[in-house]
């Protein structure tokens, strides 16, 4: 892994006034008198322990948001590096004699206090639990779904809207959950006004046919 070093010198004489060696990524703040001191990010930091048991994966879930978010117009308004991604690596399925539905990601917005410090609008939360029985192209769907909530305001839609029907239509009820194959929203070719017929599937969400 390659070695970096962080240094800040002044300018005028030279002098290092700080300097740090690393091996991970990095996150700057910084500030200009001229603006009225407004916070500025600098954000490198791809891979990093987030609290006790998560872990920040930017590398792996934005480059999937940016390609979903230049694919497909209903998400265009969104900035994917406005989002942090961080996945519970800790969490397990308890057992219980009850079935229970367990929330594999939500995403939710960061308070301003955190948004001014970080940069970050929204926290998209996964459980690795769920990912590492996922194939790809659920992860892919997984990260649309939950990119989905944002709105073209910036706000979230509310998380008891379980799916959409686009996707429902096109992937299958199932489709976090199916151990068949299903599209990837990136390579494949998805066209939402030519959906698949699947009335049987779209029963439990009482919207309109799909001819």
């Amino acid at each position: 892994m390659a070695m970096k070093k962080l240094q800040i010198l002044n300018k005028d004489t030279g002098e290092i006034l700080e300097e740090k060696e690393f091996t991970g990524g990095y996150h700057i703040i910084y500030t200009n008198l001229e603006d009225m001191g407004k916070l500025k990010h600098i954000r490198k930091l791809d891979n990093a322990r987030f609290g006790d048991k998560h872990w920040i994966k930017n590398w792996i879930y934005r480059p999937i948001a940016q390609k979903l978010i230049k694919k497909f117009p209903e998400i265009g308004h969104i900035n994917p590096k406005s989002i942090l991604f961080i996945e519970d690596m800790e969490w397990e399925k308890p057992d219980s004699i009850k079935p229970k539905r367990h929330w594999q990601a939500r995403i939710s917005k960061a308070n301003k206090q955190f948004s001014d410090m970080s940069g970050y609008d929204y926290i998209l939360e996964t459980r690795n639990y769920f990912i590492e029985r996922m194939s790809r192209e659920q992860i892919v769907a997984l990260i649309y779904h939950e990119l989905r909530h944002i709105d073209q305001f910036g706000d979230l839609q509310p998380h008891d809207i379980e799916d959409w029907d686009n996707m429902v239509a096109t992937l299958g009820k199932d489709w976090s959950s199916t151990k068949a194959e299903i599209k990837n929203l990136i390579d494949d070719d998805i066209l939402w006004e030519e959906l698949e017929p699947a009335a049987k599937q779209l029963d439990m969400f009482n919207i309109r046919a799909i001819k």
